[in-house]
């Protein structure tokens, strides 16, 4: 876990923070997400049911579905 390509500051060698690393993998989740929430049924089903079972698990239990 020392060798590091990153120095104290968390630069690398082309002065760009692991952070912005980190949130160049987030956002390219987010977008495939997105994208296929809306173009995949099968994938869209997958997180409706999801959401269900969120909803029914005491978070939100108002009769939503």
């Amino acid at each position: 876990m020392s060798n590091s390509d990153f120095d104290k500051n968390g630069l690398d060698s082309f002065g760009i923070h692991w952070l912005q690393y980190a949130a160049f993998a987030v956002s390219g989740f987010a977008i495939f997400t997105t994208w296929a929430f809306f173009y995949d049924e099968r994938f869209h089903n997958f997180l409706m049911n999801i959401f269900r079972v969120i909803n029914c698990s005491g978070f939100n239990c108002n009769g939503a579905f």
